[in-house]
């Protein structure tokens, strides 16, 4: 049943998404163009343009996937989700599997989008894509690229775990004890998720023994002791601790199951 679910969600959004992929690439080529004719002025604004869309991209797709996931489960598409002959899981994650597979295709839009808009403004200024990125490149030089990579990697496990979180806290949001709150109820939610994050990435960063060397190498050694070490000085760490990259995205599983016995149990339909 979590495949059909899946592609039925990913059938009901297909068009919404060509339209809106399609219009963010129409406008990135045009900016792509208008930065690759150096026009004294508005080439330069066009770049920066064309960066802040790139990274605004993966952003508005997720945040237009979670306003079709409150609309279709608790809004009056709702009352059509809930006969479904599936569980509150199946629900749950296939949704969220489908916001999972539209962001990553933004990310890789967006990435491909900045790399076009750098190899533009590379074209107008009569310089190689490598020399217009030397400036940047170097601010990561000290870094091997397996730790590149890792982070990378742990980047784009935080936001997914977000995406996660933030539907789990609508579905725990939308149920009946937290009707006369309205949307209040998320925006509380969604605060108190923001702290306990915040808490739970502290104290994996500094208090796990799971953490990465500079060469890429992971340790045991708590970050905590090196950190203190430095304290007063111009040192940095010996270690980078990771722990957050597994307390986070265990606290998300945590609360889309939550959310998936919210679903079938508590919904309250607005």
């Amino acid at each position: 049943m979590f495949g059909k679910m899946l592609s039925y969600e990913i059938g009901s959004r297909l068009r919404t998404n060509l339209r809106e992929m399609g219009t963010v690439l129409a406008i990135l080529v045009v900016t792509v163009g208008v930065v690759a004719s150096g026009v004294p002025g508005l080439s330069g604004t066009m770049t920066m343009f064309g960066y802040l869309m790139c990274v605004a991209i993966p952003v508005g797709i997720a945040i237009s996937g979670m306003s079709d996931y409150w609309k279709t489960l608790y809004g009056q598409q709702g009352y059509f989700t809930m006969t479904l002959p599936v569980s509150g899981a199946v629900i749950y994650w296939a949704k969220v599997s489908r916001m999972i597979i539209e962001f990553l295709v933004a990310l890789a839009l967006a990435i491909g989008g900045g790399i076009a808009v750098a190899w533009a403004a590379a074209w107008s200024q009569g310089i190689t894509l490598a020399d217009y990125t030397a400036g940047p490149r170097s601010l990561f030089a000290t870094f091997s690229t397996l730790v590149l990579v890792i982070l990378f990697i742990a980047w784009i496990v935080s936001c997914l775990a977000l995406i996660l979180q933030v539907c789990a806290v609508m579905s725990l949001a939308a149920e009946g004890r937290f009707n006369h709150m309205g949307f209040g109820a998320v925006a509380i939610g969604l605060v108190l998720l923001y702290i306990v994050d915040q808490v739970l990435s502290g104290i994996g960063t500094f208090f796990m023994p799971f953490s990465m060397t500079p060469d890429g190498q992971f340790s045991t050694e708590v970050m905590w002791t090196s950190y203190r070490a430095t304290l007063g000085t111009d040192g940095y760490p010996n270690v980078w601790g990771m722990g957050a990259c597994i307390l986070v995205p265990l606290f998300a599983l945590f609360l889309a199951v939550c959310a998936s016995r919210s679903i079938e149990k508590r919904t309250s339909l607005r």
